[in-house]
This record gives C-alpha cells, sequence and structure tokens, in this order.
C-alpha cells in the first residue's frame, strides 16, 4: 500500500526481455538465468504440501525471524535467521522494505537481504489467495509466495497473480529465485530484484522496474574467493537493542550511556575510537566521553559503558549519539554514527505527555491511499505504576470528511508486539477538529510494566495526520494495515504526531487528625459533643466515606460525612449528631476515625484522645466532703472523706486533668493552687465507697 504523503512517483516501465548474465559487484557475485548457457536451470519445488505456511503477512509488513537448522553463508558473513518480507524479499537483519523501493545497493534503511521481486504485494482482502510457505532442510531453505497479488487501491484491494520463491543452498552459497506465474501489474511497476549485504554499499542488482518473466530462473553465484579487504566497523545500537526512544523522568534514576561497536567487514578493525556524547535540543552537549578500541574481529561486537553518567534535567527531548573515528581506508562510513532519542518529561506536573515528536510538523501529514490504513508508536513510561488519561494526536487536514480511531494495545504479544486491544476510541467525521487533539480514553489505563501502542487508524480516505521530519527520531513508530502491524518504513526519518498522555495516579485518602475541644487527659461527666477534624490526604475530592468514634472498646458511633467536598489538602470540622455519654468511672481511649472504600492508606484514619470519665455522683458522700478556703487561693483543703484509700483530681473548666493526687481519708487533704490559673474547676473524687465531683473556684 502507498502513503500519499511520501510516494515518489517515478516513469512507468514495462519490459519483458531479461539479461542473460549480470555482475559481479564489488564483493564478486554473478547472476545468471536459465536463459544463460551454464545457468540454472528451471525446476519449481512445490513445498504447499511439505512446508511451513508463513501466518500473518499482510501489506508491508515482516514475520520473523525463522531460525535455520544451519547458517547461510552470504557475503564475508553467515546468517542464521531469515525474516520474511510481505513484498517479496527475505532479510537476514529484519526490516520492513516497502514502496518506493530502494535502488540495490544502497546504503542506509534496510540492507541484507533477497529481494525474489520486491513490490507492493498484498496478502490481505476478502478471499485473497495469497499465501507464503517455508521449507527447512538443513542443507537447503526454500520460501514460496504463492498466488499473492499486488496490492490495489481499489476494492477488493489487489489484482494480479504472482508465484514465485527464493532457495537458499548452503552448500554450494548460491541463491536461486524461480518465477512460476506472473500476471498482473504494480502501482508504477515499481519493483526490484537482486541481493544486498550488511554494508548496504555493496549489492547486485538484477533488474530494476521490468517484471520478471514466468518460467525463469536466476541464480546469483557467490565467488569461490575474494580479493576485497572489508574494512568496516559499525554502531550496533544505541541505549538498547534497536536504538529505540526512551522516555526518562526529570531528577529521575541516572541515565547511562551504553552502546554496541560491531565489526560487519570480513578483516580485523584495528584501533579505533568510540565516543559517546549526550546533547540537549540546543545541541550543548551534557557529557561526553570516548573509549578506545583495541581491534574487533569479523563478525563479533563490544559493548561500551561510557562514563560518567548523567541526571536527567531539565524535561526536554535530548539526543544520545555515538561515532567511530580512527579507521583509515574504511569502506563504508555512513553506519559510523546512530542516535537515541531521549525524552525527559517532569513527572511531579498534574499531567505529562510521552511524545516523540517536536511542535512544528511538516505541513503534509501521511494518510494511506485506500483509507483503510493507520500508524502507530510504542510508548514505554518512565515510572510505574503510569496513569495513563488520554491519547494525543494532531490532524492536518479531513478533506475526506471521514472519521478516525484512538487504540491502545498491550505489548503482551510474542515479542513484545501489540497484542490485547486496552482502549478504543472513535471519532465521528463531525467531531474531527484540524490541529492537536487530546482524547479521552474510555476509561483510564494504569500501566503496572511494559508499555503501550498508541494507534492512530483511518476510516476513510483523505485524512492525514501529522509528521515530525526534524530529528532525532524515535524509531519507534509503525503502520497498520487492516490490522497488521510493521516497522515504518519510514522510521529512521520522521515520527508521527501521536503521543499518550500521562496524569497523576488517583489517590483516594482521608483520615482523622484531631479533635475539637478534647484532649489528653480531660475529664468528661456529662453528655459531651463529639468534633473531629477530617483531612484529604489524597489528590482526588472527597465526600463518599463515613466517620466513627468509640470510647474505649464501648459500642460504634458510625455516621455518613454529609458536609461539603473536601478538596486534597483541605481539612473540614466534623461534629457527631450522636453525643458520647459517659457510663463508667474510666480512663481510656475516644478515637474516631474514617471509612472510606478505595482508601490508599489506613494508617492515617485514626485520632485518639486519652479521657477520663466519670458518673455516678453520690450526695452522701458530697455532704460529708467539705472544700475551703472557698474561694481557694494558695490552697484547696478538702476535709470530711470516709476512711479508705481516695483518688482525688481537679478538672479545669475544659474538663482537662490539671492536678492529681491520692491520700487516706481519715485526714484532711492538701492540694496546692496556687500555681493554677483563676477560675472555675472540678474536684473529682473515687474511693472505695464511691465517686463524687465537687465544684470550686480559685481567685488569686
Amino acid at each position: 500500500m502507498k502513503q500519499l504523503s511520501t510516494l515518489l512517483f517515478g516513469v512507468l516501465l514495462h519490459a519483458s526481455l531479461f539479461g542473460a548474465m549480470g555482475g559481479p559487484d564489488a564483493y564478486g557475485y554473478l547472476w545468471k538465468d536459465s536463459n544463460e548457457p551454464g545457468g540454472p536451470v528451471f525446476g519449481w519445488i512445490d513445498i504447499t504440501t511439505t512446508g511451513t505456511m508463513v501466518m500473518g503477512l499482510g501489506d508491508d509488513n515482516v514475520v520473523g525471524p525463522i531460525v535455520m537448522d544451519t547458517d547461510m553463508p552470504f557475503y564475508w558473513y553467515a546468517r542464521k535467521n531469515i525474516w520474511i518480507g510481505s513484498n517479496g524479499y527475505i532479510a537476514f537483519n529484519g526490516g520492513n522494505l516497502a514502496s518506493p523501493f530502494p535502488l540495490i545497493p544502497t546504503s542506509g534503511g534496510v540492507n541484507d537481504y533477497v529481494a525474489g521481486m520486491a513490490s507492493d504485494l498484498n496478502f490481505l482482502g476478502a478471499n485473497n489467495p495469497g499465501r507464503c510457505y517455508y521449507l527447512d532442510l538443513g542443507d537447503t531453505t526454500i520460501v514460496s509466495w504463492i498466488d499473492v497479488p499486488f496490492w490495489s487501491p481499489t476494492a477488493p484491494t489487489y489484482t494480479g497473480s504472482n508465484s514465485f520463491q527464493i532457495i537458499l543452498n548452503k552448500l554450494d552459497s548460491s541463491i536461486t529465485v524461480q518465477y512460476l506465474t506472473q500476471t498482473g501489474l504494480t502501482q508504477n511497476t515499481d519493483l526490484k530484484l537482486g541481493i544486498e549485504s550488511v554494508a548496504g554499499s555493496i549489492g547486485l542488482q538484477h533488474s530494476s522496474n521490468i517484471y520478471p518473466i514466468a518460467g525463469i530462473a536466476i541464480k546469483y553465484y557467490m565467488p569461490a574467493a575474494t580479493t576485497l579487504q572489508i574494512l568496516d566497523a559499525t554502531v550496533g545500537w544505541n541505549g538498547q537493542t534497536g536504538t529505540g526512544g526512551i522516555f526518562r523522568s526529570r531528577n529521575g534514576s541516572s541515565y547511562q550511556m551504553l552502546a554496541s561497536a560491531q565489526n560487519v567487514g570480513n578483516t580485523d578493525t584495528g584501533p579505533f575510537s568510540f565516543t559517546g556524547t549526550l546533547q540537549n535540543a540546543g545541541g550543548a552537549t551534557q557529557i561526553t566521553a570516548t573509549q578506545p578500541i583495541g581491534n574487533i574481529v569479523p563478525g563479533l561486537d563490544t559493548t561500551v559503558l561510557f562514563a560518567p553518567s548523567w541526571v536527567p534535567n531539565p524535561a526536554g527531548t535530548y539526543r544520545f549519539n555515538t561515532s567511530i573515528t580512527g579507521l583509515t581506508n574504511e569502506l563504508v562510513t555512513l553506519n559510523n554514527q546512530l542516535t537515541q532519542e531521549v525524552v525527559v518529561v517532569d513527572t511531579t506536573l498534574a499531567t505529562h505527555d510521552l511524545k516523540y515528536h517536536g511542535t512544528t510538523d511538516n505541513g503534509v501529514g501521511l494518510s494511506w491511499n485506500g483509507g483503510n490504513g493507520g500508524v502507530g508508536v510504542y510508548i514505554k513510561p518512565p515510572y510505574y505504576p503510569a496513569y495513563a488519561t488520554h491519547t494525543t494526536v494532531r490532524i492536518v487536514s479531513n478533506a475526506g470528511l471521514v472519521g478516525y480511531t484512538m487504540k491502545v494495545y498491550d505489548d503482551d504479544a510474542p515479542g513484545g508486539l501489540p497484542g490485547t486491544l486496552l482502549d478504543s476510541v472513535q471519532i465521528a467525521a463531525a467531531q474531527v477538529t484540524v490541529g492537536d487533539q487530546v482524547i479521552p480514553l474510555s476509561a483510564p489505563l494504569t500501566i503496572n510494566s511494559g508499555g503501550v501502542y498508541v494507534q492512530w487508524y483511518m476510516l476513510g480516505a483523505n485524512i492525514t495526520i501529522a509528521q515530525d521530519i526534524t530529528p532525532p527520531f524515535s524509531l519507534q513508530t509503525y503502520e497498520v494495515i487492516d490490522g497488521v502491524w510493521a516497522e515504518y518504513r519510514d522510521r529512521t526519518i520522521q515520527d508521527f504526531f501521536l503521543g499518550l498522555r500521562l496524569a497523576q495516579a488517583p489517590v483516594n485518602d482521608v483520615g482523622c487528625t484531631g479533635f475539637f475541644g478534647l484532649a489528653d487527659g480531660q475529664a468528661i461527666g456529662s453528655q459531651t459533643a463529639v468534633r473531629a477534624w477530617i483531612r484529604n490526604f489524597g489528590n482526588q475530592p472527597a465526600s463518599a466515606f463515613d466517620v466513627n468514634y468509640r470510647f474505649g472498646q464501648g459500642t460504634v458511633v458510625t455516621q455518613a460525612y454529609n458536609g461539603p467536598v473536601i478538596n486534597p489538602g483541605q481539612q473540614q470540622l466534623f461534629t457527631f449528631s450522636t453525643y458520647y455519654i459517659p457510663t463508667a468511672d474510666d480512663t481510656d481511649d475516644l478515637c474516631a476515625w474514617t471509612s472510606m472504600a478505595g482508601d490508599d492508606l489506613a494508617s492515617n484514619d485514626t485520632a485518639c484522645v486519652l479521657v477520663n470519665t466519670y458518673v455516678g455522683i453520690e450526695e452522701g458522700i458530697l455532704s460529708h466532703v467539705r472544700l475551703m478556703p472557698v474561694p481557694a487561693n494558695e490552697v484547696l483543703r478538702v476535709e470530711g472523706l470516709s476512711s479508705g484509700l481516695w483518688e482525688l483530681r481537679v478538672a479545669d473548666a475544659a474538663g482537662r486533668i490539671v492536678r492529681s493526687t491520692s491520700a487516706q481519708g481519715s485526714s484532711p487533704v492538701i492540694i496546692g493552687t496556687a500555681d493554677l490559673m483563676a477560675g472555675a474547676y472540678t474536684l473529682l473524687l473515687r474511693g472505695e465507697s464511691g465517686t463524687a465531683a465537687k465544684r470550686f473556684v480559685i481567685r488569686h
């Protein structure tokens, strides 16, 4: 399928005559076809009943890796794995080849592949007959495309039919491509046949934009020996395998520059310098370090941990660049540099957007011909749990007056690919607005590990999403056609205006912090109003909860909170409609606490005070007790207590115990009052014969 915004229209060519042989390329590969004396003999090998059907092929995607029993010699190295492309090729290092197909060889982009018939093929559409099989027999590996049509912008989205196969012969290191049938035309006659090495600049093209002839075989011959000394060191990856962009928290854990240097040539590299540099969006260097590499033998690599580390700050987009220098006469230098995008986000903000794109798009946008395509981006949060509330997208235009969908997928499919659909929101055509859009999820998502794929998908033709063509690039982008995902063909030079908004995870947390009018040591002898301070410790407004109180192990009093909504960080005084009435002479905790469903922290729910309660004031005891002088000044003299041990406590007007003593009742008891403030007090008496209370006044 073609993307309308980046399609390169070439001159339509149609030819059916092939040259009989070609080459050699820089390494020494030759090709011959079955029309050439001494060339291969066409002999189709049917593997539809003996081979394994390749599942998951669609439009512009790749399936793999498939591990072969034995290595396939290819140029100056050997490969164990293959990836099978829907567009008629096998790759030894993965990668998605799609229209417009590059000339062979071309450095950059996807390298290291065999283009059997690299063209815009399609396995999708109702009743599409296209199939693909592979058979691995140890010495030979065969991949066959059977009755696979070209993609078409009109229903049923396919046209023509092509059957061809690639045969890898491990014994003589040859590659044979056979063409059984070929009918129909691909868009703009865009197709390539040939082989390309891992170096990219070395390869052998059989033909460009010429349809192969049915009943012909083409064989690529590896030279028995080569005089080409290939000195080629490359940056294998930055930060992580694949060099995909990452998100980090501002002032979070330190970022360590980590990268791999590889020898993809056929001779020792000898010494060279490997440099890592971290730059901010303005190009200013944050940290830099150079590591000398003594030597890397062909086919091997070395991982370098650059020092020092860096604490991400401030928020913004950064580039981790690595470069190889100091190799004289190196064959390929385009692969001597690599950049990883590092986006630092301020996670202390109430909301923060995870996005790889900048603020400026290229003004053109991307749209899929046919209106049944979309794009995606892989996003891994910088912390867990991450609470996602919205997706973000920028729409450039909507000439077709159609809608689109925003979907979020878990990365729980094999290989970390899109799996479980977590959310889907459809934007109807009438609601589509050009510009930046923040679209609520149907329900917030909590991401506890890994990452998610955010997808934008067209619901008709001529609606475009914005593209960012200013580096750095995330390499985390995908194209999605009829539900089939593939690495985006231009991921090295573009990002999409597509992202995920996070918010602070909701914290529901209320609790009692204390009482109004009650304090430790207070005496309570009559019904008392219980008033508690309620505080919202969370970050969500609170109103639906219960408040409780209890004295000691007595009955719990529960009442629903009926006051105003308590905002985060605020508090409210709550008064129980049920008074506390003492029922015994006791000393214990009076506690109040909140009960709320989903409360995040129980340890701050409860507040307590230690109080003294008394009841049963007996007039008979009071009649024998005399307090002198009245009013008291320096001392209070207590007379008339019956024999036995008595506990005497003085409570102020607020009920707080300010003096406490014990004495035998057979003699007067003296209590000092000189240091007490003037005012009304109560003397609480407790003895074997009962409990009593008597009020008095202090005046200085």
